[in-house]
């Protein structure tokens, strides 16, 4: 039984909602991040990626990078921006993307229940991922960012977002990027009650995005073990059946010292090759890009597992391992992995600019596998899936202040 907690939140005034929220730190880079604060100077990233915020010959895990993050956090609270809630309670987020809407639970999960595997997750971390986040959190000591959750379809939850989303929001509006943000809370004690309990009738959570917030956050709470708030860590649940994944793709360096013409050689003996791209993505179908020149690989092997048989599986397995040395994606600074909403532009410059070698499209993730995976205590390969539309951080901040 997973707990799903109220919480006391640190959250900006109404006024200063639509400016301060940001994108999440992992989807941007440092100089996407730099223009981002331009164009909002109240922006969160300022705190969630502070290294935006200094000169790009000071690294991004510097020291400085983190005591910078914990100034603006300060500033933003002593000047009245950020605000703590005077009770504990729930909220609902509501994305909204065209015709596409999905709403989240949004509350507090509980360390111990992310150890006993009561929150299942399904990828391995990297290391200095973790390690930026830890200490991140710790020099706040506050969960910024939400980690994204899915729960089973659950008629008693879908009722309260009904009757909850029938009154005024806390917080309305549509970012840059067209998505449409909206927040309610949910302060009745019956809604309340039901909504603990209710996320107690399930056997599991599921990590659908944020491994390493959730990995930072077990790990912090062991620095704080007598600090009751540090032992809870905010999440957003939503109904498995509302998400939306998109592919999430793969660019290497180099071929491995191999030619263009070697390399697909030893492809074709795993998958069906045809100059060009597929009129569709599909299951078992990767689009690969290099020297200007689009290829459709269709694998023709059979796997076991649901594990073994995902897409992401099969290109590490079959590809990236044995055709161009990547034995372990997760500290091999070969590859690189790009977001599904790049799209097929994205692959395409960095691979003509030279950055990288090749470039490898892939078709999503069945979150149903997903979860069959998280159920079997298996893990799928790191950045199998791609979630949109993507939440804002900083509408809801999680403190844990001695």
């Amino acid at each position: 039984m997973p707990t799903f907690e109220p919480f006391q939140a640190l959250r900006p005034q109404q006024k200063y909602a639509e400016a301060f929220a940001a994108l999440p730190y992992d989807v941007v880079n440092r100089s996407e991040g730099r223009a981002e604060v331009r164009r909002h100077p109240l922006s969160f990233l300022r705190i969630d990626k502070a290294e935006v915020t200094l000169p790009d010959l000071i690294d991004d895990h510097d020291p400085r990078v983190y005591q910078q993050a914990a100034l603006h956090f300060k500033e933003a609270r002593d000047s009245h921006i950020l605000e703590l809630d005077a009770d504990e309670c729930y909220y609902l987020y509501r994305l909204r993307d065209g015709q596409h809407i999905q709403t989240g639970f949004v509350g507090c999960a509980a360390v111990e229940d992310y150890d006993a595997g009561l929150i299942r997750k399904h990828e391995f971390t990297r290391p200095d991922k973790e390690r930026d986040r830890v200490r991140q959190v710790d020099a706040l000591h506050a969960h910024t960012g939400p980690i994204l959750l899915a729960h089973e379809p659950d008629n008693e939850l879908d009722r309260i977002v009904t009757e909850q989303t029938a009154q005024d929001p806390l917080y309305q509006f549509i970012a840059d990027d067209g998505i449409e943000h909206t927040i309610y809370k949910v302060t009745d004690r019956t809604a309340m009650l039901t909504i603990g309990s209710q996320f107690a009738r399930h056997d599991a959570l599921y990590i659908a995005d944020g491994h390493h917030r959730a990995e930072a956050a077990s790990q912090v709470a062991k620095l704080h073990p007598d600090n009751e708030a540090a032992q809870l860590f905010l999440t957003v649940s939503f109904s498995s059946d509302q998400l939306k994944i998109l592919g999430y793709h793969r660019v290497v360096e180099d071929l491995y010292g191999q030619s263009v013409a070697e390399l697909l050689e030893r492809i074709r003996h795993r998958f069906t090759v045809t100059p060009g791209r597929a009129e569709s993505t599909a299951k078992h179908r990767f689009e690969m890009y290099l020297q200007h020149q689009w290829y459709t690989l269709d694998y023709i092997g059979e796997k076991a597992s649901v594990k073994d048989s995902l897409d992401v599986s099969i290109l590490q397995h079959d590809v990236l391992t044995p055709l161009l040395g990547i034995e372990d994606p997760r500290t091999d600074a070969r590859i690189q992995f790009v977001g599904g909403i790049r799209g097929y532009a994205g692959l395409e410059q960095l691979v003509d600019s030279g950055t990288m070698a090749v470039a490898f499209h892939l078709h999503p993730t069945d979150l149903t596998d997903l979860m069959q995976v998280a159920d079997a205590n298996e893990v799928m390969p790191p950045k199998s899936t791609w979630f949109e539309p993507k939440l804002r951080s900083g509408l809801l901040i999680h403190p844990f202040f001695a």
